[in-house]
């Protein structure tokens, strides 16, 4: 984010922010899944602050980062290094939605379809969709390039337009030339 952006984030979010590539720390392994510098709110942190004082026997679920850009669209970020679980992300979309509608931060669902997106980053490696094959993934990325279509996995597709503008599944690699180089291009050019 810019200064600018971070200067005009709401106060309770301005406590939280951090690097991408430590929102993305897989810390059972110690391992960063992206090593970008762009600062974003660790958002893993919202929670606890926002159950304190209201007695609940747990605190809600949460994505990994949030992210607004100079446009005014924001991004939620969630990296999962290892197994998906499609239940517990989809309780992470909701409870994190629920504790930004509930603080104000942003006013309707109406706001949040028209912007804010979705971006689940996922180690290709490790989540295994079907048994490897080199020739098919090629033949797959080609027909998906002429097509002028984006992958989208574990059911985020579902979320487009009903919770969110845009969805997107993104491998580290992805991730990178899909969100990050433009986004650092985009803050280079508005600082």
């Amino acid at each position: 984010m810019t200064e600018e952006v971070m200067e005009s984030l709401p106060e309770k979010l301005k406590p939280h922010i951090c690097t991408l590539k430590r929102a993305s720390m897989d810390t059972t392994k110690n391992i960063p899944m992206c090593e970008s510098g762009i600062e974003v709110v660790n958002f893993d942190k919202i929670p606890n602050e926002f159950a304190r004082g209201r007695g609940w026997s747990s605190v809600p679920k949460s994505n990994d980062a949030l992210y607004k850009d100079v446009d005014g669209k924001w991004f939620f970020v969630e990296f999962k290094n290892g197994t998906i679980k499609t239940h517990e992300i989809y309780r992470k979309l909701y409870d994190s939605l629920i504790m930004l509608l509930e603080w104000g931060i942003f006013p309707s669902f109406d706001f949040i379809r028209n912007h804010v997106n979705y971006i689940l980053v996922y180690n290709g490696e490790k989540t295994e969709r079907i048994q490897p094959s080199v020739n098919r993934d090629a033949t797959y990325e080609y027909i998906t390039q002429l097509a002028k279509q984006e992958e989208k996995l574990f059911g985020i597709e579902k979320f487009e337009k009903y919770l969110f503008n845009e969805t997107h599944t993104y491998t580290p690699d992805l991730f990178e030339k899909n969100f990050i180089r433009p986004k650092e291009e985009e803050e280079r050019r508005n600082s």
